[in-house]
């Protein structure tokens, strides 16, 4: 019984030497290329993931920004209807000829501070 047990472990170990072929130079290769591979990927994952997170960062800015737009347009409707509501066009109208188009009246001397530039 004792001389089995040396022939099985004999048996085993020689099993196991056999088993640990060498690797031939084309799978050595191919496990390289599939690990580079494999780490170019998830090196380039990560790249899109934070080009991305930028991106909406990014827009995310410019929605504050039309929001912000978005509320001054609206408080500019609100004062053009409320003007029109009134009927106090007509000085809305001047107002807005003397102050944004630099109108005047055909009498009426206009003069102009040059010394500020």
């Amino acid at each position: 019984m004792a001389q089995n047990k040396k022939t099985k472990s004999r048996r085993s170990s020689k099993r196991r030497r056999a088993s640990k072929k060498p690797v031939s130079r084309s799978k050595f290769i191919f496990r390289i290329f599939e690990r580079t591979a494999a780490a170019a990927a998830i090196i380039g994952c990560t790249a899109l993931i934070i080009s991305i997170q930028s991106n909406i960062a990014e827009k995310k800015n410019e929605l504050a920004e039309i929001n912000e737009q978005i509320s001054e347009y609206q408080a500019m409707s609100e004062d053009l209807s409320r003007i029109l509501n009134s009927g106090d066009t007509d000085k809305y109208m001047e107002k807005l000829a003397r102050e944004d188009y630099g109108y005047a009246y055909p009498d009426e001397f206009r003069f102009y501070d040059i010394s500020r530039n």
